[in-house]
């Protein structure tokens, strides 16, 4: 068993501790992270309206988390030299530093979303970025990034939204799934009006064309091949946004769940042998509970009451609350919106990325919501709502139920913005889990989670060897004082977003945890025992 304590460990006393509660406050303009993002000019177009990704990733090695944030375009086009581009921050410590074009990352493109895997199994971390035109898939070669779009055969030219990649095969490689939302162009006429409240705005997703989504499986050799029909993923197109791999009846095989704007949800179930079937609706979660359909944005699967079974969380439109289906087992999931309080915040917010995360280290998973509305027609009076709103912070209060305690977070939750993803790392990897927002035409939030009295902490960083490189897809269960926590690595998320591969438990008063089972995609099985906190563990897979 190969393992590397990574600091030291900080003895901290195992008893109970009076909880303040989490505080989060906006340090991106201190850490240097102040990139503007563009996203259109007058907001004309739907597509102006519907980026954008973040993702905290390690691209350099170094064990800390860089952070990386797509940007858009105008149609009407930008002075020469003067486009936007991506950005990708390298996390130096204290502050960030922007590297993008050093880096290799740098696009003029309309990007929309990303995801992170070690596809080519080399040790480097890799990113694909969905966009409005041609995907692109930028290999990693040692904190230099490489096009290799076109090698790879990965260069969808539809309009690209959520994206994920998880080995549905358990070959060894990490496959790519990529969500697709509308056959838009400039020139095409809606055969609907195009109204909000009366009000007009533009068009889509109704009245639009529906794009339809797209599997590829990874060959081995640094190519891919499309198979979405042969996998059973390529029924009805719908307007695709969040996708998200994960084992959600916990038999080893990757699910693939994909949330859908104005049209059902897709849960496909890896039946193994490289198909899939849908069972969301016998699942329940294509519709809401009552059987309505939804305007579904983001999507976050985990497991907030540490049953062992994932549960998932689907952010809506304004007017509808955000949907929480919980696991029940046997391909079987209830909507507890309301019994869980979470679908009973807010009416006027159109909600996107989404996660759940320890903020408190108490042991179990909090969850946060970004919010922004869709229209910039919303500020007008017969609207009754905003453009710009605030985002939620939900505490886990156990027993299945969440409270609204954002008024009592810090000054990171009074912002307002015109927010979209969302994605979660310990940035500065002092045990208390921060997060990147990403808002349109604006520059991000970088919330660092100062942590109050929070508790003690478990952080790990796995490698694979018969599993992929970069360990999407294993299955953690950590054990102690009397509770067990679940955790999932997962790649793609939240909306169009990437979360840190680390994955971070809370101990609560507990100095250590009493054992760590892992279960990788090969199928190989490991157990630690005894494992101090307060550290950043990584573990080699081994037989």
């Amino acid at each position: 068993m190969s393992i590397l304590w990574v600091g030291a460990a900080v003895a901290l006393a195992a008893c109970e501790v009076a909880w303040a509660g989490p505080q989060f406050a906006d340090q991106a303009a201190a850490a240097g992270v102040s990139g503007l993002n563009v996203s259109g000019s007058t907001q004309r177009y739907i597509v102006e309206g519907m980026m954008g990704g973040v993702a905290f990733f390690d691209y350099d090695g170094d064990d800390d988390p860089d952070l990386y944030l797509t940007n858009g375009s105008r149609f009407d086009g930008s002075p020469r030299g003067a486009e936007p581009l991506d950005q990708l921050y390298r996390n130096d410590g204290e502050k960030f530093t922007e590297v993008a074009v050093a880096a290799g990352i740098s696009d003029t493109a309309w990007s929309m979303g990303c995801a992170v895997a070690d596809y080519d199994n080399d040790g480097d971390l890799d990113l694909y970025v969905t966009k409005y035109g041609r995907n692109t898939l930028y290999r990693n070669e040692g904190g230099r990034f490489t096009d290799r779009t076109g090698a790879a055969g990965v260069g969808d030219p539809r309009w690209g939204t959520g994206c994920t990649f998880g080995d549905y095969d358990r070959d060894g490689d990490v496959d790519l799934y990529v969500a697709n939302y509308v056959d838009f162009s400039q020139e095409y006429q809606s055969t609907i009006p195009c109204l909000w409240k009366n009000i007009p705005v533009y068009c889509g997703p109704l009245g639009l064309r529906p794009a339809p989504d797209v599997l590829y499986r990874n060959e081995g050799d640094g190519t891919f091949t499309e198979v979405s029909r042969q996998a059973g993923v390529a029924g009805e197109p719908y307007f695709g946004m969040a996708a998200v791999f994960a084992d959600v009846d916990v038999d080893g095989w990757p699910d693939l769940f994909v949330a859908n704007d104005s049209t059902p949800n897709n849960l496909f179930h890896n039946e193994g042998g490289g198909r899939f079937s849908d069972t969301a609706v016998m699942a329940g979660v294509a519709y809401s509970g009552e059987g309505v359909l939804q305007g579904c944005m983001g999507a976050a699967v985990d497991d907030y009451d540490n049953d062992g079974l994932p549960d998932i969380l689907v952010t809506n439109f304004a007017d509808e609350h955000n949907t929480l289906y919980r696991n029940e087992g046997a391909g079987f999931f209830a909507d507890v919106s309301f019994s869980s309080l979470v679908g009973t915040v807010g009416i006027r917010e159109v909600a996107w990325g989404a996660v759940f995360f320890d903020a408190d280290n108490d042991g179990d998973r909090d969850l946060y919501i970004a919010n922004g509305h869709t229209y910039p027609q919303a500020d007008l009076a017969q609207a009754n709502s905003s453009y710009a709103q605030p985002n939620w912070f939900f505490l886990n209060q156990g027993k299945g139920r969440f409270a609204d305690v954002s008024a009592t977070t810090g000054t990171g939750l009074a912002l307002r913005a015109v927010s979209r993803g969302v994605a979660a790392a310990d940035y500065d990897r002092d045990g208390n889990v921060d997060l990147a927002v990403f808002n349109l035409n604006d520059t991000p939030y970088l919330l660092r989670n100062e942590g109050s009295a929070a508790g003690n902490y478990l952080e790990i960083k796995l490698e694979g060897t018969r599993s992929n490189r970069a360990a999407i897809g294993t299955r953690l269960v950590l054990f102690a004082g009397g509770r067990r926590q679940y955790a999932q690595v997962q790649s793609g998320s939240s909306y169009l977003s990437q979360h840190d591969l680390v994955v971070h438990f809370g101990l609560g008063p507990l100095a250590a945890a009493d054992s760590l089972e892992l279960s990788w995609p090969s199928g190989t099985r490991q157990v630690l025992r005894q494992v101090p906190g307060n550290q950043l563990l990584k573990v080699r897979e081994t037989d």
